[in-house]
């Protein structure tokens, strides 16, 4: 079967390869412009403030608007595992999460191992299905610890999504389309300056998957019908010549979403939920002096969440659809930062201050509460940093060295219902340094290091949790541990780059390393589980990315790329009770992207395959609960857009293009195929 997948890989990639080539024989469009690569490209994630990414020492990839319309999904998820070659998990009813650098993928709970920013302000969202990407001007990824700027969750990595700012001549879209499982949408977006002071942007987009997926065997999935809709709301504002404010709004709604369970149950324990997230936030920039930027943020987010089930229990009996739970999560933060810069160096000084709130509610059949599986709970986390970038050299080499002090507060709140635990608060602090150096030769080849701690506190329900379900006539009991400590790390990492603009080649090897101490893992014993710090972990691995487009060195008024990114993890295992290792479940040994790029300003099409390696998990279908080793797979995306009369455009979107029958969690496999059109009018 894999054979007969790859033999199609191979002829999908020729074919479109051959149809590429023989655009090449005719004339270019009217206006072409001739395509060259950028290594100035300026990213914010790495030190809070704007450097130029080949000055970085530390490891950060770009997915840009041109990428993000050129690949299928327009979930967060889709976009990091396709462009990325980042872990992540998802599963059927907008439920999604990812992991970097060998850490499990995450999708639910307000503590992870890897932090999502939306433009440097946590996004407020433990579901990362209901992030998208409409209006996203660029997502910058970066790849290690970054505790010692954004504090806990940041361990593995941070992903920070840049949104769009018009701020010339008024400018906007439409867009209508038709695809596979009946499904259709509509967006639009429009911005620009309104007048000398105030520009804005607005978007919305709307999605109704009317019919169910078909797998790659051609059979229904049942249950996996959804609609969303959302919308982005930005006004900025000139505030003299050396001050900017801006205020955005986001709101994101999830109808009916269809939720059908482990395939192994097969219909019977299926249901429905409805999602909501809102978010505002306004930032405040200016020079205070001619050396120094002062910055201040503040957002506020709200995440609500409603679960209905189809079922009584196991086994199923017919009765009416009933609401089992719903949960409301909070985040409220402020953010002061000052820039201030002394010849061509740079110190960041900052201070952050967040705090979230979580309830959550459990239903019985008849509508009357019961306890929910976790107390609810508080988090409050205030913390200052300082960030030093230094330029020697005459620039050729970057020393970035800096940390940051938190402080927190967890705690747990009495809940009602739940009185089989005592609420309490752990206060606990902790330092976060990180350095790097990065050496820029002028051949365009770099070297860079960094070095860096991380840490991440236990959840409320680690702390205090308690929770029993039944299993095989069996009670299991899951209680929380109040002795915890936060998990850390230490992660190192060295690479070795190219890329210089007249080449149209650009490559990059990075090795990493981390060791894990106070890991927080699960442990069984007889019918109980808890939690407990864990000797220690230890993961490594090579992040690897090439690109060339070999229309720059030709001098050609179009673009032809190919491209190839992964992440083949060495090692990732976890230390057991026993002094044993084990290997950490739910991380693939490798994933890699690779592909083919087209761009000529009137067509484009960008020809992705996506292969994931082998991963552990376990299989809680099977008495006992075994370890088994899940397959290997590769997946084909195919996207073309063919623009004409100036305004128009067509886009032809293809998922899955060989209909690969595959899964990346147990008992929740992926679409087949799916072929959506849609047409496009700018403005």
């Amino acid at each position: 079967m894999e054979e007969i997948m790859f033999k199609g890989l191979h002829k999908s990639a020729i074919a479109l390869a051959m149809a590429i080539c023989c655009l090449y024989c005719l004339p270019g469009p009217a206006g072409a412009q001739e395509k060259t690569a950028t290594l100035d490209e300026m990213v914010v994630t790495g030190t809070r403030s704007e450097e130029k990414i080949k000055n970085l020492p530390v490891k950060i990839e770009t997915i840009d608007s041109k990428q993000i319309e050129l690949t299928t999904g327009n979930t967060l998820t889709e976009q990091l595992k396709k462009n990325a070659s980042i872990g992540v998990i998802e599963y059927p009813g907008a439920l999604a999460g990812i992991g970097i650098r060998g850490f499990r993928p995450e999708f639910s709970g307000i503590t992870k191992h890897s932090l999502i920013l939306i433009d440097g302000m946590p996004a407020g969202a433990t579901n990362l299905a209901t992030v998208l990407t409409d209006n996203i001007e660029r997502i910058e990824v970066l790849k290690g610890p970054a505790s010692s700027l954004y504090g806990g969750e940041a361990m593995g990595g941070v992903v920070n999504l840049i949104t769009k700012k018009s701020t010339g001549k008024l400018n906007g879209n439409v867009e209508l389309g038709y695809g596979s499982f009946d499904t259709n949408f509509q967006k639009g977006a429009i911005g620009g300056r309104i007048n000398d002071i105030f520009d804005f942007d607005l978007s919305g987009e709307r999605y109704d998957q009317q019919d169910d997926f078909k797998m790659g065997n051609g059979s229904k999935r049942a249950n996996t019908k959804y609609k969303t809709q959302n919308a982005n709301i930005r006004l900025g504002a000139d505030l003299g010549d050396l001050w900017r404010m801006d205020l955005k709004t986001n709101i994101y709604q999830g109808r009916d979403i269809e939720t059908p369970g482990d395939i192994f149950n097969e219909d019977l324990k299926s249901g429905h939920k409805d999602i909501d997230h809102y978010g505002l936030d306004m930032n405040v920039s200016g020079q205070i002096a001619e050396n120094m930027q002062l910055e201040l943020a503040a957002y506020r987010t709200q995440e609500l969440s409603e679960s209905y089930n189809n079922y009584a229990g196991w086994p199923a009996a017919t009765v009416p659809t009933f609401r089992s739970y719903d949960s409301e999560i909070n985040w409220t933060g402020f953010q002061i930062k000052d820039i201030m810069t002394w010849k061509q160096h740079k110190f960041i000084l900052g201070a952050d201050y967040q705090y979230i709130d979580k309830e959550s509610r459990s239903y019985n059949q008849d509508g009357t509460r019961k306890a929910p599986y976790s107390p609810d709970e508080t988090r409050k986390n205030k913390a200052g940093y300082l960030e030093t970038v230094w330029k020697l050299m005459d620039s050729r080499m970057t020393i970035t060295a800096g940390g940051r002090y938190d402080t927190f507060d967890v705690g747990t709140k009495p809940t009602p219902y739940k009185t089989d635990f005592t609420p309490r608060t752990e206060s606990f602090s902790t330092f976060s340094p990180r350095a790097g150096a990065n050496y820029l030769f002028d051949s365009g080849a770099r070297i860079h290091t960094t070095i860096g701690k991380a840490f991440v506190p236990p959840t409320a329900a680690q702390l205090a949790g308690y929770s029993t379900r039944v299993v095989g006539g069996v009670t299991m009991v899951t209680t929380g541990n109040p002795n915890l400590d936060p998990e850390s790390s230490v992660t190192w990492d060295m690479g070795i780059g190219y890329a210089k603009p007249k080449t149209g080649f650009s490559a990059d090897v990075t090795y990493f390393h981390t060791d894990v101490d106070d890991k927080i893992t699960s442990e069984t014993t007889g019918n109980t589980t808890t939690y407990k710090n864990s000797l220690s972990a230890e993961i490594s691995g090579l992040e690897y990315m090439a690109s060339y487009d070999i229309g720059v060195p030709l001098k050609w008024d179009r673009s032809l790329s190919f491209f190839i990114n992964g992440t083949r993890i060495f090692s990732a295992e976890e230390q057991q009770t026993t002094g044993l290792m084990k290997d950490i479940h739910n991380v693939s040994k490798h994933v890699v992207n690779y592909g083919i790029r087209y761009d000529d300003g009137m067509f484009d099409a960008k020809l992705t395959c996506r292969s994931q390696g082998k991963m552990k998990d376990t299989d809680w279908n099977t008495a006992g609960y075994p370890e088994i080793e899940y397959p290997g797979f590769t997946v084909v995306d195919l996207v073309t857009g063919m623009s004409f009369m100036k305004h128009h455009k067509l886009i032809l979107k293809i998922d899955n293009l060989l209909d690969h029958d595959y899964y990346e969690k147990k008992g929740y496999p992926k679409p087949g195929r799916g072929i959506f059109l849609s047409y496009r009018y700018t403005f």
